[in-house]
């Protein structure tokens, strides 16, 4: 998003390097999300899952693709916050403002190579807060799994719910990860997976844990498409 706003925009290449400037995007950002979010006629599927576990008040993972990142925020309609794994890169630093304006704090750094940051959302978890990672993020491969979702899944014996949505109407990205940019006034269709146990994973080598994900990633995507167009 910030890449896409100095390419239409150069001179903002000089006014996102004041934080007051980039707070000022982030909120207008925020604002066009809930415009699009609120005038969007929505099918939503499974949203009794997370609110089991919130009724329970028994923590979990969010895991969505980086390129459905756009509406996600909006759907955390819960008093509790959702923290969120967000880089340290420039483009992670804007998503971290971006977030907070939806009860969504930001965790620094990557649980690919982030020690701190594992550590932190593992300690959040042990003190039953629901977590968000986004497990292609920050720079992909575009949905492929890094291994730190399934990783902590199974420290902290948390299960992981995967989300993702589709729109009628919206603008794509020429990003690594394509994305979607949904236009207000549309119809769109979130998908809540079935919860991908802690335990159907702790059995599974690295590589069989993280293509079992993303495949339960990928359903929701699929799910929410057949519906969309059927």
């Amino acid at each position: 998003m910030r890449d896409f706003i100095l390419k239409k925009l150069p001179i903002a290449k000089k006014w996102l390097k004041n934080e007051k400037f980039e707070d000022i995007i982030a909120r207008v950002l925020a604002f066009f999300m809930r415009i699009s979010y609120s005038t969007t006629r929505w099918t939503v599927i499974g949203d009794e899952i997370p609110c089991e576990y919130h009724k329970n008040e028994t923590p979990f993972l969010v895991s969505l693709w980086h390129d459905r990142l756009m509406l996600a925020p909006c759907v955390w309609h819960w008093k509790h916050p959702l923290y969120v794994l967000a880089s340290n890169h420039k483009d992670g630093r804007l998503i971290a403002k971006v977030v907070k304006h939806f009860n969504m704090p930001a965790v620094y750094g990557s649980t690919g190579k982030g020690v701190k940051a594992a550590r932190d959302l593992i300690k959040l978890i042990k003190n039953g807060k629901y977590v968000a990672i986004i497990p292609d993020g920050p720079r992909g491969p575009r949905h492929k799994l890094a291994p730190g979702t399934v990783v902590i899944s199974r420290l902290t014996k948390t299960d992981i719910l995967p989300f993702s949505f589709c729109v009628k109407r919206y603008y794509q990205f020429n990003s690594w990860d394509k994305f979607i940019l949904s236009w207000p006034f549309n119809r769109g269709v979130m998908v809540w997976g079935k919860p991908i146990k802690w335990s159907d994973l702790k059995d599974m080598t690295e590589e069989e844990a993280c293509s079992y994900v993303e495949s339960k990633i990928n359903e929701c995507s699929e799910k929410a498409h057949r519906v969309l167009i059927g």
